[in-house]
């Protein structure tokens, strides 16, 4: 598919990565206007749909299921990049004509300061030709792998979230060996849950996969990352449980939330995935109400 410039492109969500999303759409000689009941109380979704030939997701992974309730019908007719991360499933994705999700590694200041990023794009029949994220966002400074591994892609968004919030408890240092092995399980692993699932393994080898666990499980830029060292520590179980709350209150954790999807959905982790079993059971410990 091509598209010419100056396309109008709907972009739902003017948060962090939303806004760096756009700066590249207008980068590249594209017309943005933003859905964000927050931000810009005064346009509603169904005028940005309205306007919009092309939409752009990029509202926290537990904000999807209400907006998805509240699209008009023929916002399902037009092609979406989904950039939402934390989704484990493709059934929101699946009422829409066309989608395409994008992942990977990237942070939304080093792509609003234009700083070298290499992300992944899931799409149907990817492998014949340019995808409509290559054509709309491919910059000097962005580029895209590229797969039609579209479930893989949606599961790797939700792991890569739940390894980083126990690389954070570990408190493991980027670039230790602590943290390269932790990273090699975490990898294996996920090769592991996509092949019981129905994903491909060779995604994990992509930016959506492997990228994406050193990135996320690397550091204090991420907010899962951060989540995870509360639980860490020497702090008692209830001066813990307030300190979650309090951030949970605050910060979108989208390991958390996919926890919580695992938890709804039929997915079968694997005997041997110790580090996502355990996991698992700690998130599960600190959020129960």
């Amino acid at each position: 598919m091509c598209y010419t410039k100056d396309m109008k492109i709907g972009v739902l969500g003017a948060g962090s990565f939303g806004a760096a999303i756009a700066g590249v759409l207008r980068d590249n000689g594209h017309t943005v206007k933003f859905f964000d009941p927050y931000k810009y109380p005064a346009i509603s979704l169904e005028e940005t749909s309205r306007w919009a030939k092309i939409l752009v997701l990029a509202v926290p992974s537990t904000s999807v299921p209400a907006l998805i309730k509240l699209m008009p019908k023929s916002a399902f007719q037009k092609p979406l990049l989904i950039a939402t991360k934390g989704i484990m499933t493709l059934k929101y994705w699946e009422k829409f004509d066309y989608f395409e999700l994008i992942s990977g590694p990237g942070f939304a200041d080093d792509i609003r300061k234009r700083k070298r990023t290499r992300l992944t794009v899931a799409a149907r029949g990817a492998e014949k030709g340019t995808t409509l994220s290559e054509d709309l966002l491919e910059t000097s400074y962005l580029k895209f792998d590229k797969t039609e591994d579209l479930l893989g892609v949606a599961l790797l968004s939700g792991l890569k979230n739940i390894y980083a919030i126990e690389s954070g408890r570990q408190n493991l240092a980027f670039g230790s060996r602590d943290f390269k092995d932790f990273v090699a399980r975490a990898a294996k692993e996920s090769e592991r849950f996509l092949l019981l699932n129905g994903g491909f393994v060779e995604t994990v080898r992509k930016n959506a996969g492997l990228g994406d666990l050193v990135l996320t499980c690397g550091g204090e830029k991420s907010r899962n990352f951060c989540f995870g060292t509360l639980l860490g520590g020497r702090r008692g179980n209830l001066e813990r449980k307030r300190l979650v709350k309090n951030f949970l209150k605050e910060t979108t954790v989208e390991g958390v939330a996919a926890v919580k999807e695992l938890e709804r959905r039929d997915l079968f982790i694997p005997r041997e995935n110790e580090i996502l079993k355990d996991a698992i059971k700690r998130i599960k410990s600190v959020t129960k109400h």
